[in-house]
């Protein structure tokens, strides 16, 4: 894929287990402190569920383990893309940040609302070590970089967190999936992220020029 990226978090949701190192371990839906989705919260322990495998009975894809994974990655994102939006020079830059706060936290509503609807709880699958308030750290690989530095090194670090995101919602999350709302959700999120990839794409094009 692109080896110049820097790996990338989840919501997010979105890695987020460890963004800098395999992008595709890092694919997952519970998040850690960089915004992703963690593969080894998805996907059954005997079988990828992109292999076929019927993981609809498992704890990682009932509603309340999805749900639950969405709402941390996107809490994450948020806080992210805030700090970013808030330390970024570049117009571009500020732009999609500000984007990707006000589209994480409408997509947080609608994880909050079905939730509410299918009444489950919404806690991390883990049992977690994220926190959700808006005070997350910055990641890594952005902390100590400023200026242009910074814009690109946040461009980068989204793009891979978005390719990585909707590889596991396509491979592993709707595959797995029974509960038809949450599937309907899966795949509105899915259209959204791919819209974000293709924003960050042309973002990173005029950063670079």
């Amino acid at each position: 894929m692109r080896s110049a990226l820097l790996p990338a978090a989840a919501l997010a949701f979105l890695t987020f287990c460890s963004p800098g190192n395999d992008r595709q371990n890092d694919t997952g839906m519970a998040n850690d402190a960089t915004g992703g989705m963690s593969s080894r919260d998805t996907a059954p322990s005997s079988a990828p569920a992109a292999a076929g495998a019927d993981t609809g009975g498992t704890a990682e894809a009932t509603p309340a383990a999805i749900l639950s994974q969405m709402n941390v990655a996107n809490t994450m994102e948020i806080q992210l893309s805030r700090m970013a939006a808030q330390q970024a020079t570049t117009p571009a830059v500020k732009r999609i940040a500000t984007q990707l706060v006000t589209d994480h936290s409408k997509n947080r509503r609608e994880v909050t609302a079905l939730a509410r609807k299918l009444n489950v709880s919404l806690t991390p699958a883990t049992g977690g070590n994220v926190s959700t308030s808006d005070s997350a750290a910055m990641p890594a690989e952005l902390q100590g970089k400023s200026g242009s530095e910074f814009d690109r090194a946040f461009v980068q670090h989204q793009l891979q967190l978005h390719e990585n995101n909707i590889q596991k919602i396509q491979s592993q999350l709707l595959p797995a999936v029974q509960e038809p709302q949450v599937k309907a959700y899966l795949e509105k999120t899915l259209k959204e992220m791919q819209g974000h990839l293709a924003t960050l794409q042309k973002t990173e094009q005029q950063i670079s020029s």
